[in-house]
């Protein structure tokens, strides 16, 4: 009996699982139309159209952290902050006490943290402390579908995540990227993750940001806000953008036809920095779709150093080669072997003109599975720079063949950890 019982809860997690699905965009009649503008299908998938400048980028921990450190303390009416994981350590304690005496000097102070950050499967975890004390000095704190037993009741609760990062300070301080708030992220010194950070001076995109923010938290929150009580002010830039915020419980399918309306303009070539590249066939057709176009299609991922992972993405790659023809490049190493810091960079530049940026990885979880915020801006000069900075952070990339792909799925590849990466990466 109770193996009947665990066998039907398991089918009912499979079966929300799928019911999420929203890959089909990929290769959908709009995504290949000939007839459809870009700029028509970034909006027609959900994208609001925004005008940014050149943002300052930060692909170094220390550097994101010692400026967020500035930006905080010259805040003057509020500040508002989406994570997905958020614990303070050592070298975070200085931003997390800035806040708390920014809060008693005034300022409003809002924190969505998703609930999975006490459960950090990172080095975080020995040296994290939960954020549960910010309140005490005034911040507003929403955890996020907290982990817990009750949630057995409603399975959703546990798969469902907020991957979201975005910071507004004042109406004018916008930022979206992929860096947490947390040990590893920017808070472990030379042991920080390769990630990135962008930075805009931009009142529409802050009210954009401002918008989502405030939905998300009075859709988790009983203590309701009004936007309206936060100052927002006008004025864009000379760059055109798409502000994607993908919200799993309105069916959205918004990330995926950004993705695959993007990969389909693509003629001369794609960067995809991935992090967890785990592709279903629609997402393995846009691919194959590029390269068959003769679109230098270029995947830069490291290993994951956690074993499930390692031996998922090893599975997970050599099924995207073999079956796309994408070039993979393996950027682990340093170029005295020595291992570098995980590469957690989210990013995708097609024709060196379209940069993508945000939370999400590309792999089914951040299609069906997650709420998740990307920046699409059209801008070569941008593009270039972002994509420069990340093929410097990558260090010495080293191109795969289809060979030695395989061989590393043979050796260490495993299906459950790729199934594990597939759902839960």
């Amino acid at each position: 009996m109770r193996k009947k019982v665990y066998g039907m809860f398991f089918l009912f997690i499979l079966f929300l699982l799928f019911s999420c699905t929203s890959t089909a965009p990929f290769v959908s009649d709009v995504t290949t139309s000939s007839d459809i503008t870009i700029g028509e299908k970034l909006s027609y998938y959900g994208g609001k159209e925004v005008f940014v400048d050149e943002p300052d980028m930060f692909f170094d921990g220390e550097e994101w952290l010692e400026r967020l450190e500035e930006e905080v303390e010259n805040a003057e009416d509020y500040i508002v902050m989406s994570l997905y994981l958020g614990s303070s350590s050592p070298a975070l304690e200085n931003l997390f006490s800035t806040m708390e005496r920014k809060a008693e000097e005034g300022v409003r102070i809002y924190l969505i943290v998703d609930g999975s950050s006490n459960m950090d499967m990172t080095d975080t975890k020995y040296v994290m402390t939960p954020l549960n004390y910010l309140r005490e000095s005034g911040i507003n704190l929403l955890i996020y579908a907290p982990l817990s037993f009750t949630h057995v009741v409603n399975p959703s609760q546990l798969l469902v995540r907020d991957h979201r990062k975005l910071i507004v300070i004042d109406g004018k301080v916008a930022v979206v990227g992929g860096m947490n708030l947390n040990y590893i992220s920017i808070g472990a010194g030379e042991k920080n993750q390769r990630d990135s950070m962008y930075l805009f001076y931009s009142p529409s995109l802050s009210r954009l940001l401002l918008e989502e923010f405030v939905s998300s938290w009075n859709r988790g929150s009983v203590d309701q806000i009004d936007i309206n009580s936060f100052n927002t002010y006008e004025g864009g830039g000379k760059y055109r953008a798409w502000l994607f915020n993908r919200d799993i419980y309105k069916n959205d399918i918004s990330i995926s036809g950004m993705y695959g309306s993007l990969m389909e303009e693509a003629k001369e070539s794609v960067f995809l920095c991935p992090f967890l590249p785990c592709a279903d066939d629609n997402m393995k057709k846009s691919i194959k779709r590029a390269v068959e176009r003769g679109v230098e299609y270029e995947i830069w991922c490291s290993q994951d150093p956690r074993a499930y992972l390692k031996a998922g993405m090893a599975w997970s790659m050599a099924d995207i080669v073999s079956t796309t023809g994408a070039d993979f490049f393996d950027v682990t190493k340093d170029e005295n072997g020595e291992d570098y810091p995980l590469f957690h960079m989210k990013m995708m530049v097609v024709d060196d003109r379209w940069l993508v940026v945000g939370s999400s990885n590309y792999n089914f979880r951040s299609m069906a599975l997650s709420h998740e915020l990307v920046l699409v801006i059209d801008s070569p000069s941008v593009a270039s720079k972002a994509k420069e900075r990340a093929q410097e952070s990558g260090g010495n990339p080293v191109r795969l063949e289809k060979e030695e792909v395989m061989e590393r799925k043979e050796e260490y590849g495993s299906l459950l950890g790729y199934l594990m990466v597939f759902f839960g990466g």
